[in-house]
């Protein structure tokens, strides 16, 4: 993009060239010490939810190292499983290998997006605006969240980012290898990467159709960056015929929301309330509607200029031709191919497409022709907004769209109200921001003061208990990943607390906000008597506890 006169200050070069040299520094320094804070800060979270089933899955495979031990949950893992697995070797049974994990592959996705950031907007002119964009990035809650909670949808931004940054600089072979790394951490990987090479080719047909003359350059190609597909493709094979019975050759527990095969809901469009959950996490969510609003206006300006234009097809053509014009294409496929399963209302499948929008929000305001100020102003406002929303549910789009449950003096997203799916308020859902983890830590206070051991039984409010609870520190009572140590409590919900406790044994509610505290004390009182409430609680935030003793029979 040419300079405008508004990056033109000939009173004081010295000050501006100052600013263009120092600004960008500061910003990503201020970004990264940020997030250095907010993971060492949970350095000690022992995960729950999804995050234990995989947190179990990588410990398992660290100390067994059996058949499948690469298949992180049943899933084609075996890219990211090398490094998570390899590092959970060092120490057994704790968490921060996990975290250190993921915390490099942050590194590499936020260097991946300020290249891909470089690459669409080149020039010393978009220096501080790039570095705006990558603070940006790198503060989305629900980048953040994903990479403290276990689990395999963070691992695919990194690759899939450099995997599109090799393919814009037609590096095919760097291009290829990610591509195979992205294909191998999960099956929508290998979705992604098919959504790239078709936004390449409709980007620049060229890719794959080559030169008149030349061929036999553009096969070549080709077969290059076809071989992710290729090798994946293989691999089913070998699946076919070497999985046990029962098993399936590709992950596909997808299908049980709505009864549907995986390969139609990929080919049937369909609109229902699983596609508007989505696209409410994908647009909405954590002031991603600002993003969206930016981004709407700059297509509007784009395609009124190109309907004045003598011929708009031709004009609106040409404006898809640059890399503004790909990243459009790439963003509107992969949002596409991500939304097109019907499952939980989990903002971490969604991380892509949220990794998209933020340079096309850029290119809206480039091309709304907003001024240096206006830009750098909407930009470091998000930053801010974003830097907040890491810790604290303060969108007032998101809390009326989605609704709140109370969690102490503070409120969090019922991020089941759009979708109506199971789970109460919400247990991975939940998984939009840091703020998830404060739950975790609340648990684990509620546990050390009942001290429940193997011999407590431990109730908690309906459809909250999917791995909430699995082994505890014989020592301090609370939640732990060592299975060599910990001990297995006796953990039930609300519904069914009466049939496993025996007359006089002492039980525990721990009334878990994210479920209906009020309905779990009514089901319980005619069975139990219920003690005093205790809460337990961190900077606002609390959780109520209830002692119960069951009646006797008869009484």
């Amino acid at each position: 993009m040419a300079s405008t006169p508004v990056f033109v200050a000939p009173a004081r070069p010295h000050a501006i060239v100052t600013q263009r040299v120092s600004a960008s520094p500061v910003i990503l320094g201020a970004a990264a010490i940020t997030v250095a804070l907010l993971l060492v800060s949970r350095l000690h979270y022992v995960p729950m939810w999804d995050g234990l089933e995989y947190a179990s899955a990588i410990g398992r495979a660290a100390e067994t190292r059996g058949p499948g031990w690469l298949r992180l949950a049943g899933h084609a893992s075996h890219a990211y499983a090398l490094l998570v697995v390899g590092a959970q070797m060092i120490a057994p049974g704790q968490y921060w290998p996990i975290l250190a994990t993921n915390a490099l592959l942050l590194v590499v996705a936020g260097l991946g997006f300020f290249r891909l950031c470089s690459i669409v907007f080149p020039g010393r002119d978009h220096d501080v605006e790039r570095a705006l964009l990558t603070a940006a990035f790198v503060l989305q809650p629900a980048l953040l969240a994903a990479v403290v909670q276990p689990g395999l949808d963070f691992p695919v931004v990194p690759a899939f980012l450099w995997t599109t940054v090799f393919a814009l600089e037609k590096r095919w072979l760097a291009m290829a290898a990610t591509g195979i790394a992205l294909a191998f951490t999960k099956e929508t990987g290998v979705l992604l990467y098919a959504g790239l090479l078709a936004s390449l080719v409709v980007w620049d047909p060229r890719i794959a159709l080559g030169r008149p003359g030349r061929r036999a350059l553009a096969l070549a190609r080709v077969v290059v960056i076809g071989a992710p597909g290729i090798v994946f493709a293989l691999y089913l094979l070998y699946r076919a015929h070497s999985v046990p019975a029962g098993e399936p050759v590709v992950w596909n527990a997808g299908t049980q929301m709505i009864g549907q095969s995986l390969l139609r809901q990929l080919i049937v469009p369909r609109i229902d309330r699983y596609l508007a959950s989505y696209l409410a996490i994908a647009l909405v969510l954590n002031f991603a509607w600002i993003v969206t609003l930016v981004a709407v206006g700059g297509g509007v300006v784009t395609a009124r200029r190109a309907l004045r234009h003598e011929r708009p097809l031709e004009a609106l053509r040409a404006s898809m031709t640059s890399t503004t014009g790909f990243l459009v294409v790439l963003s509107a496929i992969s949002g596409y191919l991500l939304t097109r399963f019907a499952s939980y209302a989990n903002a971490r499948y969604l991380l892509v497409v949220m990794a998209l929008l933020l340079p096309l929000c850029y290119a809206a305001l480039v091309t709304m022709r907003t001024t240096i100020p206006v830009r750098r102003l909407i930009l470091g406002t998000l930053v801010v907004l974003l830097g907040v929303a890491t810790v604290r549910t303060v969108d007032p789009v998101s809390r009326r769209l989605f609704g709140t449950f109370p969690f102490g003096e503070h409120s969090m997203l019922r991020m089941t109200s759009v979708s109506h799916e199971c789970c109460a308020s919400g247990r991975d859902q939940l998984v939009y921001s840091l703020e998830f983890t404060t739950l975790a830590a609340l648990t684990d206070d509620a546990l050390g003061w009942v001290q429940a051991g193997d011999s407590v039984l431990v109730v908690l409010p309906d459809s909250t208990n999917w791995h909430a609870i699995r082994l505890l520190d014989r020592v301090t009572g609370r939640r732990t990943l060592d299975r060599f140590t910990g001990i297995a409590p006796k953990v039930t919900e609300s519904d069914s607390a009466g049939l496993l406790a025996n007359d006089g044994s002492r039980a525990a509610y721990i009334a878990l906000p994210n479920g209906d505290r009020a309905r779990g004390l009514d089901q319980l009182s005619n069975t139990f008597v219920i003690g005093r409430e205790r809460r337990v609680s961190r900077g606002g935030y609390w959780l109520s506890v209830y002692g119960l003793t069951r009646r006797p029979r008869g009484g």
